[in-house]
């Protein structure tokens, strides 16, 4: 399978961030994982928040800075191009953007996240039943 990521639908999120969910068992294109291309604006953040599944998170351009919290153990690090973030389920994370152009990242998520929040309204997006 060959899948042009431009030309997934986004769901936006108040201005800072997009979603665009590429691969996903709902969708009926890939049953082991989630793929996302992510799309953080200057200035924003992704928040902390944690997920029941591992998250790989490649930079693919722009700036940030990524948190990750597990247990008492805190780590806070600069990211940029070329980076890649790995994510233990059930550890917080945040990623920020702190430069003057978009964060664009790519996350696979092991297994399949489940649907939730934010991510479930991407994925209504992405079945073409919620129009942005």
């Amino acid at each position: 399978m060959i899948v042009d990521t431009k030309v997934v639908p986004e769901f936006k999120i108040a201005g800072r961030m997009s979603l665009r969910v590429i691969l996903d068992p709902r969708l009926g294109n890939y049953d082991k994982a989630t793929v996302m291309a992510v799309t953080i604006e200057p200035g924003g953040t992704t928040g902390l928040h944690e997920h029941t599944s591992d998250e790989l998170i490649y930079v693919i351009s722009g700036r940030g800075r990524a948190r990750l919290v597990n247990g008492g153990l805190a780590v806070e690090r600069d990211v940029e191009e070329g980076y890649v973030i790995a994510v233990k389920a059930g550890a917080r994370h945040e990623t920020m953007n702190t430069g003057n152009e978009p964060l664009k990242l790519f996350c696979i998520f092991i297994p399949p996240r489940t649907v939730e929040g934010y991510f479930a309204e991407a994925l209504k997006v992405a079945k073409g039943t919620v129009n942005t």
